[in-house]
């Protein structure tokens, strides 16, 4: 579901607040990023993560951005094993064709 950047910043506010784990996946045509982390700082310009021996920052100029959750996921199999191990996430489309997923991971997971 396509959603606006001020219901994403929502959501970015509240894992900071919480220090929420993320897992945190960008997908480019030069690299694979995929780590645990949490959401360091953001503003409508960029997206601050961090991990601990790692900081990535992405600008959010141009972006889009669609919400998911797991629970919504029509194959059973996948929907049970996804819901017990991510709560919602966000998928960032930024105007260079990258892709930055970023999932709240449920407690208990590794966030660092």
């Amino acid at each position: 579901m396509i959603v606006s950047s001020e219901d994403a910043a929502l959501l970015f506010a509240r894992w900071m607040q919480d220090s929420a784990a993320v897992r945190i996946k960008l997908l480019s045509s030069a690299l694979i990023f995929d780590a645990a982390g949490f959401v360091a700082e953001f503003s409508h310009e960029a997206l601050g993560l961090n991990g601990s021996s790692w900081r990535l920052t992405v600008p959010l100029a141009g972006a889009q951005f669609s919400f998911s959750d797991p629970r919504e996921i029509p194959i059973a199999s996948v929907r049970e094993a996804e819901s017990a191990r991510y709560e919602f996430g966000v998928g960032i489309e930024l105007p260079t064709g990258d892709r930055l997923s970023l999932l709240e991971l449920k407690r208990g997971e590794d966030g660092g």
